[in-house]
């Protein structure tokens, strides 16, 4: 075997073992994606996992929430309280969460959305606290591919469906500050704000 073979040989596996086992990276965010309109500087706390993809929806280019990093396992989070209402496995997404976070003040139907879980632990019809363990970091679905957590803020209407979002329009310390969750620290549960979705180290 020559040496390209062998390198190239190592670097399948690697890459093999990254998309298996997942990767740890804290404090940082990719940048928008230059065709996005109105891009939002994001601050990471350093203890934060790492945003691997940002929200973008131009009508071609859709990604609808943001993409986590993380290890397989690493423990998912619900990002503001509320009562889950959906649980369950589908092909692209794999292992799903919705959780359902109430009426907004002008009538819309708050949610978030979890995708691509190893585990699900809460189950269709449990009330959630925010910071409450809901389920493990994954790679299911056949969009899965690395281990992330896609993670979605939506609203919904009876007029206009379903409504996409930036998540980080919605985090507790503002536009923009990606807010870890904190053990025992009080939260206001209006307006609506949300905090990591994902447990900071």
């Amino acid at each position: 075997m020559t040496k390209s073979a062998q390198l190239l040989g190592t670097l399948m596996l690697l890459l093999t073992m990254t998309a298996c086992i997942g990767i740890e990276k804290y404090g940082s965010a990719d940048y928008y994606d230059h065709l996005v309109p109105e891009e939002i500087e994001v601050i990471m706390p350093p203890n934060a996992p790492y945003i691997s993809e940002q929200f973008r929806y131009d009508g071609e280019k859709i990604h609808q929430g943001i993409d986590i990093w993380g290890k397989r396992g690493t423990p998912v989070l619900a990002a503001a309280p509320g009562k889950v209402s959906k649980s369950f496995y589908e092909p692209a997404y794999g292992h799903r969460i919705v959780i359902d976070h109430g009426l907004a003040p002008n009538g819309e139907r708050l949610f978030t959305v979890y995708k691509h879980l190893d585990q699900r632990l809460a189950q269709e019809g449990e009330a959630v606290a925010r910071g409450q363990q809901i389920a493990t970091m994954g790679d299911t679905g056949a969009l899965g591919m690395l281990v992330h957590l896609h993670f979605e803020t939506m609203r919904w209407s009876r007029t206009k469906g379903e409504i996409y979002y930036d998540p980080h329009l919605v985090w507790m310390d503002g536009v923009g500050r990606v807010t870890c969750f904190e053990t025992g620290k009080r939260y206001a549960d209006e307006p609506f704000r949300t905090t990591y979705p994902v447990r900071c180290k």
